[in-house]
């Protein structure tokens, strides 16, 4: 467990009287809030927190370009800035020179000093990112509160955080036609995840190759740019959904017509909505949108509004189309893959997948329609169907008749 700083607790004064040269002043409120100062070989990034006797109480972080770049931009949030580096608490004079330090691990520090996650340097922006690799990233999903721990967790607890995290991000920013399939079609590569909270920054998917493509896309003739920009735009798309649907949220107006516009990007990320034995009670989903970062985070209270209405929507009877992968006839069963979503194991009756068999077109790789109640599961849905299913060609509707 990080021990809690003091400013009882035993001092440097190795630097006592070196003077801080301010070299730049990002935030000033009468005197300068946040700036920079470089000391001996490195460049520092300073916050004033408190007064003290005749001097100021600084915080401060090694920095790099990129890093104050970042800030500036509104890309980094200003806690962010100062967990970059080697983390130290000095107390100066009011003409900046050092009395003595304090080099210590930034959790240990009274976090009610400090920014607020995701506070840019513009007040006129907000939630931004709180690490550098989020920053940079193509996608990230941060986990948080809770009993979420900064030094440790449980290895099962992180493979499931994991997993979950894996599943909601292929079905979050993949196009309809590759969604569900396998990771050899396409992947992400992802940064090194970050406990506290866990953060999990993905970087740009890995392309699949041409033969791939035409088989998904069927046959058109899509390059490695176009594909890209296919992601680009669905992982857009993505970010636009969640933002409208945490707007919903807070103006109190989920309604049953509003859940039924929702329904699919909720199916999609109910695989990591937590439960009473995850760690975390809170899950973020950030990325650049329209030239800005965007941080979409839902809380304990949003959800379990998301969960109950998840419930709601998919646990009553309803119709389902998919083309027909598998055909089990020992356990009455037929696995059909639906466009843009989970693939849906359809379970039947003796007497209606009987009823199935006798038809002619009742095989794999024709159209399938069932009706009944679906069960989300992360990989594969389950329905248990009501009644035998329609059977068509790929060619044929049977919403038209």
């Amino acid at each position: 467990m990080t021990q809690v700083w003091s400013r009882n607790d035993p001092a440097n004064s190795d630097m006592e009287g070196m003077q801080i040269t301010l070299s730049e002043v990002l935030a000033k409120y009468d005197d300068p809030i946040l700036f920079t100062s470089k000391i001996g070989f490195e460049e520092y990034i300073f916050l004033n927190v408190d007064d003290v006797e005749d001097g100021y109480l600084l915080v401060a972080s090694s920095t790099t370009p990129e890093v104050i770049s970042l800030l500036k931009d509104n890309k980094l949030s200003i806690l962010g800035a100062l967990r970059s580096g080697d983390f130290i608490v000095v107390e100066c004079s009011s003409d900046y020179a050092v009395r003595r330090y304090w080099p210590i691990n930034i959790e240990g520090f009274d976090q009610s000093l400090l920014p607020d996650a995701g506070a840019a340097l513009s007040l006129e922006v907000d939630g931004v990112a709180d690490t550098v690799d989020q920053a940079k990233s193509y996608f990230s999903i941060r986990l948080s509160g809770g009993f979420l721990g900064q030094e440790s967790m449980a290895f099962h607890q992180f493979k499931k955080m994991v997993d979950n995290a894996y599943i909601v991000a292929r079905k979050l920013l993949a196009p309809a036609e590759v969604k569900s399939s396998k990771s050899q079609v396409y992947d992400f590569h992802i940064t090194e995840p970050e406990f506290g909270s866990l953060i999990i920054n993905i970087e740009k998917p890995q392309l699949p190759r041409q033969a791939i493509v035409s088989r998904y896309f069927q046959g058109d003739a899509i390059d490695t740019s176009a594909l890209r920009g296919i992601f680009w735009d669905t992982k857009n798309k993505t970010l636009a959904n969640l933002q409208e649907l945490k707007r919903t949220l807070e103006v109190g107006e989920l309604d049953e017509n509003a859940v039924s516009n929702f329904a699919l990007l909720i199916r999609d990320i109910s695989s990591i909505f937590p439960d009473q034995r995850d760690l975390f009670s809170d899950i973020e989903f950030s990325g650049e949108l329209d030239g800005s970062w965007r941080t979409l985070k839902f809380n304990s209270e949003d959800t379990a509004e998301l969960k109950e209405a998840h419930r709601k929507f998919f646990e009553k009877p309803q119709f389902v189309t998919g083309v027909i992968s598998i055909i089990n006839e020992g356990t009455y069963n037929v696995v059909i893959k639906v466009l843009g979503t989970n693939e849906v194991r359809c379970n039947f009756s003796a007497a209606d997948f009987e009823e199935m068999k006798a038809m002619e077109h009742f095989q794999t790789g024709n159209m399938l329609r069932a009706h009944g109640v679906i069960y989300s599961r992360s990989r594969r849905d389950i329905m248990t169907c009501d009644s035998a299913a329609d059977v068509f060609l790929k060619v044929d509707d049977p919403t038209e008749n």
